[in-house]
């Protein structure tokens, strides 16, 4: 027989990675105490972090602590020191500073890796000095506040430059110039910096700093920056940190983003925690460019207090679903009108393991926090199944009700999560329908079946999956979400133990692990990391461990006496096992409010006579008699009996069924009647709803008996008013109808939308083919069509993300809960699309141009509301149904090219009839080069905002693959299947305005058909590219040259305004509706019509002058660019490296010509002269009702003119850009809070809000515009 062996047996190795798994310093005092050998070995994890309060009495102790002959002391790597909380603070800085200093004497040298001054006052500059002559081989340091100037004593020490050899982490807290100075001293010699924590507190500051001298401004750096990071100046050519880790906390970064952008190489970033930041949604924005974007990040922490327009949340969302590999992610918002986008965690789907999403509207109130929808809940459990921590708001429940199906529903939820150990639930459940609170003892026993039961569901979730089941931990409350926090709730954690009944059997249940007062025990003003940290961990779990009980203390207070000879199915067994069900639960999984009034007797009975006759109880009363936990009307009572042996009768709600017939005496149950009579007293008799009817639920029913679904005369299934949600859910239970126009909206407003849709919409995005939509649609093709129904929907979407006010004018008086506002009305669109299409779309032999229109919407939808990846995935789609039907090709659009393929195949020829795909007719021709050429400007238009889509490339056309001609300038109504009739002379036609616009941006093809080959901005021939961009830049001019005049802004004042402002302008409202729209009641009248054609050319007018000016704008910044590189070069033979043989092919793209480089230098600043003129001309011109239709595409062209012209250096800025710079300023500003608006429609609770900020940016530029106007507009400055 082997011998057996015990824990000493083992070697000294195998028994040190054991104790390395003991955690609670306690342990690892006792294992020290066990023998030796043992205290040898725990010691080393015992003292590596050490945590000391000085400043009081205690310091005696320190004596002892520091001896020679304390084996630990020589494994200190971590010294945490507080301030001592004594009553008497006299002299405790003097008394903390001597002691500092005592442990810096006798400490042994150079075996520090962190020293940690926790509290705010000022550090001993004595003491730093002597900390770091004695430890060198530090890896954390930390710039704080000092009693003194030591920067020039610590460069005095010896070896001073070994100070800073091993330093991984800096910690710097500025609050006054001096902490800054001594920042900077750190940053500048940490060479091997690896995380940087910046946590500034100068409003604490006895003497603060003004807010304009501290932080960057928009034209130089603030006092932070400029000082601790001078060395790297100028910042623009400095070479950026490699962080892993970043902290901000408390900075302003609205200018300053941009600068840390610099100082720091984000792509290589692990880590990146905000905390408190004004402006961090400039930084996010900053981030999300390509060339900042990171690459490595981890962890993601974020906590911000968000303005009225949620900036901070859009920046969040936009930069979540641009970065990917995230494991951590915690976001704590206050002020949100909305949580962040499922969308943009689910990309993490395959990294993320810990989620902390918290939002509210309203900071520090817990009961303002945002859930989150079942849909948007259930796609986060799904997509990220290596989730181990969620933290998340759950809906409401009540604690002495059966619980709500949207509670089950997130119970559900989780069981897609195998490998969740932790869950945290931030909402409080509440007691309703009582208003009175109950007992903290019964409220958490309360929560403990809840925890029970979540504990129970995830077990049967892991047992239908084979699998086990990973939940250990279930909290409730809000504890520190990050770690500056000191007003957080208590929370109550659960964990999951083991019981055995009396037959053997194991069964799960939920024992209280530790609830605490946060705000009680926090400790005030921490700043280093180290707390920082243990502060984190909070978040979940109070502690890493409970306190030990003492002997006189108890773990677990018995509250609950000892069961008394009452029945047992009056009581509510705690302690006894129940068997794991799955859903419905049990009904008396929760207790009924009369077994809760039991158990608070039960509790005040424990209490003792003496002390319920403190709390003002006598004892003769009953022992719920003097705290009222809940209201007596509330629910059925229990009978109780007094000491005095008298009965004591309770009113119930209601009647038994036996006693509803005749008097009750309403003492049960079971009442006396019942008693006497020996028959059965139940509750099981309905009850009559009261109040009006639910008019919902009796559509349903309605509709049902309709169909034939539902037999009138067959029994309902809900007999009480507790199955009313499932009878509502089985008469919702048969499949939906097949969708149609009416799923939307009514006829009435779609008639409306169609109309809106052709007025406003059509003229930018000339399909699809208006006469034959219009035929269609009065046949009802939608009914039977599926593909006709997706057109009309994607239709309907484009024009409210575009034009989202327009149709709220159709729906003001409808009932609004379906479409609170302009996204919801989206998003509808959007599934009935996707219904009507149906999976395998693209296959069905029915595929034709309008599926490509339909595409198009769609992705045009995407980029309104701000769906990148729906833009790039429905763009992309467009054009390959289009090139699938060969409408991208200049002829033959309705032939395949077979090539040399054998004759077997059906080649016998190009234009042979077995290789026609489609029959072609005028109106598919035509609505094909529609569409195309609207892809090519949308794509170009890309490339001008530098977006970099390589699935949407369009290739410039050449001898052998030109690209299809340009639609024929008629309006629809002359274009038929078989024959396209001429336009009429005096009318000019919307596919004229359509096709300048495409003019404009085909007119730099040279351009780029260099950049494709060579690159973009890059330099390969400055002398002739010089010609190119002078070349393509005359020829975008020469496009308005010969303009229809209807077409044309006019740029010389008349009577003091623009002769082209027809009308003023109305706020979108009701009562304005036929003010601003006189055409679109009867499109039969001719007058009408005229005016809808005027309205239209004036959003043409909008959409070809923005173009226009961007375009000349793009071009005269790419030759400055161009020209910068080009002065910057070393050598003429670095300008000419390229090979010369790719070149030629593109000198015919350039005619040739000669110009002088400073000519051209000239002509091109006078350029952005007229850029500006026009600039202003255009803005103070045209109106706003025509403006709008233009959706972002619009405002995104002139922000980005307007960007550029002012971000260029003063020696290059003109006259008239430099006396204009004001209200350049002014509209940029205008413009940016137009694009801001629409993302405030994603909260369904804030549509008035938002509205009327709407109204007011708009109402704000017509105020420039008229004062642009009184002045004289430019001529007025000349």
């Amino acid at each position: 027989m082997a011998p057996k062996f015990n824990f000493m047996d083992l070697s000294t190795d195998l028994k040190t990675l054991i104790i390395e798994h003991v955690n609670r310093p306690t342990d690892l005092r006792n294992v020290c105490l066990a023998c030796k050998q043992l205290h040898e070995i725990a010691v080393r994890s015992l003292y590596h972090e050490v945590t000391l309060d000085v400043g009081s009495s205690n310091d005696t102790r320190l004596g002892a602590f520091l001896s020679p002959k304390n084996i630990g002391l020589q494994h200190v790597r971590k010294l945490d020191l507080y301030l001592a909380d004594v009553l008497d603070k006299c002299n405790q800085q003097q008394q903390a500073n001597f002691a500092i200093r005592m442990i810096l004497e006798l400490l042994p040298e150079n075996i520090l890796e962190k020293f940690s001054w926790h509290p705010w006052s000022p550090f001993s500059g004595d003491n730093l000095v002597l900390l770091y002559k004695k430890q060198k081989r530090m890896k954390w340091l930390e710039g704080i506040a000092l009693d003194k100037e030591v920067i020039e004593d610590v460069k005095k020490i010896p070896d001073f430059e070994r100070i800073f050899e091993n330093v991984k982490k800096l910690g710097l807290y500025p609050d006054s110039r001096e902490v800054l100075d001594y920042c900077h001293l750190l940053v500048k010699n940490s060479k091997n910096v690896e995380k940087i924590t910046l946590h500034a507190s100068f409003e604490e500051n006895d003497s603060p700093i003004p807010n304009r001298e501290l932080n960057d401004s928009s034209t130089e750096p603030g006092l932070i920056t400029s000082t601790m990071f001078s060395h790297m100046r100028p910042f623009d050519k400095c070479t950026p940190m490699a962080l892993k880790e970043i902290t901000l906390q408390k900075i302003n970064l609205r200018y300053a983003a941009n600068t840390y952008c610099k100082l720091i190489d984000f792509r290589s970033v692990k880590s990146i925690r905000v905390f408190a930041c004004a402006g961090a949604d400039a930084l996010l924005a900053e981030l999300s460019k390509s060339t900042k974007l990171p690459e490595k990040l981890e962890t993601l922490e974020f906590k911000h207090d968000d303005n009225h327009e949620n900036d901070g949340l859009g920046a969040l969302d936009g930069f979540m679903c641009l970065v990917s590999g995230i494991k951590t992610l915690t976001i704590d918002l206050s002020y949100a009108k909305s949580l962040p986008a499922a969308a943009g965690i689910v990309r993490h789907g395959k990294t993320l393991k810990s989620l902390n999403v918290h939002a509210s509207r309203i900071p520090d109130d817990c009961d303002d926090e945002l859930v989150y929808d079942y849909a948007s809940f259930s796609q986060l459990c799904k997509d990220c199944p290596l989730l181990e921590q969620v933290s998340v708001a759950f809906p409401q429940v009540s604690v002495i009700r059966s619980k709500q199906d949207s509670f089950i529903n997130f119970e559900n939820c989780l069981g897609n999560l195998p490998n969740l150990v932790t869950l945290n639930i931030t909402t409080w459940p509440n007691n309703n329908p009582s208003s009175t609170k109950l007992p903290r003892k019964i409220y958490e026993h309360l929560l403990q079946g809840l925890a029970q039961q979540g504990f129970e569901r995830s077990s049967t979730h892991a047992a239908e999956q084979k699998r086990s089941s990973k939940l250990a931990i279930i909290a409730w409350g809000s504890s520190d979400k990050v770690y500056d926090r000191e007003d957080s709730q208590n929370q109550i954690i659960f964990v999951k133990g083991k019981q055995v009944d009396p037959l053997g059997n194991e069964q799960f249940t939920a024992r209280q692990h530790w609830s605490r007062f946060l705000a009680a025990t926090a400790r005030p003003r921490g700043k280093s990391s180290a707390r920082a940290h243990a502060c984190k961990r909070a978040r979940i779990m109070s502690s890493q461990y409970p306190p030990p009980p003492g002997s006189e203390e108890p773990h677990y207070t018995p509250i609950y006496p000892a069961p008394s000879p009452q029945p047992a199915h009056e009581l509510l067994a705690a302690g006894q096992p129940q068997q794991p069900r799955l859903q419905p639960y049990p009904q008396d999984i929760y207790p009924k409010v009369e077994d809760v009034l039991q158990l608070q007797q039960q509790a005040n009975h424990a209490l003792g006579a003496g002390q319920r006759q403190q709390l003002g109880t006598p004892t003769g009363q009953p022992a719920g008699a003097g705290l009222s936990p809940l209201s007596m009307h509330d629910a059925p009572m229990l009978n109780h009996t007094q000491d005095s042996g008298g009965p004591k009768t309770n009113r119930l709600r209601k009647a038994c069924d036996s006693c509803s017939i005749r008097k009750c005496d309403e003492s049960g149950p079971p009442c006396k009647a019942c008693a006497a009579l020996d028959i059965p007293c139940t509750f099981e008799r309905p009850s009559r709803r009261r109040g009006p009817p639910n008019r919902h639920a009796e559509a349903i029913k309605k509709k049902r008996r309709i169909e034939g679904e539902i037999d009138p005369a067959q029994p309902h299934a809900a007999s009480s008013p507790t199955n009313a949600a499932h009878a509502l859910a089985q008469l919702a239970a048969p499949p939906r109808p097949k969708p149609t126009a009416e799923s939307i909206c009514s006829l009435p407003i779609m008639n409306s939308l169609i109309d809106d849709f052709f007025t406003y919409i059509h003229p930018l995005c000339p399909f699809p083919h208006e006469p034959s939509f219009r035929e269609a649609w009065n046949n009802r093709e939608d009914c039977g069509n599926d593909s006709f129904l997706a057109l009309l929907a994607s239709m309907v979407a484009a024009l409210v993300a575009s034009f989202p006010r327009k149709p709220r004018l159709h729906l003001k008086h409808q009932t609004r809960d379906f479409f609170p506002n302009h996204l919801a009305l989206v998003d509808r669109c959007r599934e009935i699309c996707a219904q009507a299409r149906g999976p395998g779309y693209l296959d069905k032999p029915s595929l034709n141009v309008y599926d490509a229109c339909t595409s198009y919407f769609l992705g045009l939808v995407g980029g309104y509301t701000f769906r990148w990846r729906q833009l790039r995935l429905y763009l992309g789609e467009c054009l390959t149904i289009l090139r699938s039907l060969g409408l991208h090709k200049a002829k033959d659009q309705g032939y395949t090219y077979l090539g040399q393929l054998p004759e077997a195949t059906g080649s016998f020829g190009p234009k042979f009839e077995g290789s026609r795909d489609v029959p072609l007719d005028y109106i598919t021709e035509q609505i094909g080069r529609r569409v195309f050429y609207t892809l090519f400007v949308g794509v170009r238009n890309l490339q001008q905002l530098g977006a970099s889509f390589g699935e949407l490339t369009l290739l410039p056309s050449t001898p052998t693959e030109q690209l299809p001609p340009l639609p024929l300038e008629v309006d629809d109504a002359c274009i038929f299947p078989h024959e396209i009739l001429p336009q009429p002379a005096d009318v000019v036609s919307e596919v004229t305005g359509f096709n300048l616009n495409v003019r404009i941006y085909n007119s730099y093809a040279a351009l780029s058909t260099s950049e494709m080959a060579y690159g973009i901005d890059e330099l390969y021939d400055w002398d002739q590219q010089q010609r190119m961009l002078d070349q393509v830049l005359q020829r975008c001019k020469e496009v308005l040259a010969n303009i229809p005049s209807v077409l044309q802004v006019q740029n010389k004042p008349q009577d003091g305004g623009f002769p082209q402002r027809r009308q003023p302008y109305y706020p979108p409202m009701p009562e304005y509706a036929g003010m601003r729209d006189p055409n679109l009641n009867s499109l039969g009248n001719p007058d009408l019509l005229e005016a809808r054609r005027a309205m239209q050319y004036e959003i043409q007018k909008a959409n070809i002058y923005g173009s226009h000016l961007s375009t000349r704008s793009y071009l005269v910044e790419k030759y400055f660019a161009l020209l910068d590189k080009s002065n910057n070069a070393r050598t003429q033979h670095a300008l000419q490296s390229s090979p010369s043989a790719p070149f030629t092919g593109l000198d015919r793209l350039v005619a040739s010509s000669t110009i002088e480089a400073e000519e051209l230098e000239k002509r091109m600043s006078e350029e952005r002269e007229h850029v500006v003129k026009d600039l202003l001309v255009v803005l103070g011109s045209i109106d706003m009702v025509n403006m709008e239709p233009n959706g972002d595409s619009f405002t995104q062209k002139i922000r980005s003119i307007a960007s550029t012209l002012l971000e260029i250096p003063k020696e290059r800025k003109g006259s008239v850009a430099l006396q204009h710079q004001d209200y350049l300023y002014k509209f940029l500003d205008i413009l940016s809070k137009l694009e801001r608006v629409k993302p405030e429609g994603s909260d369904l609770s804030a549509g008035s809000v938002d509205e009327e900020a709407e109204l007011r940016a708009w109402a704000d530029i017509r105020d420039y515009q008229l004062k642009f106007q009184a002045q004289g507009g430019v001529y007025g400055f000349n």
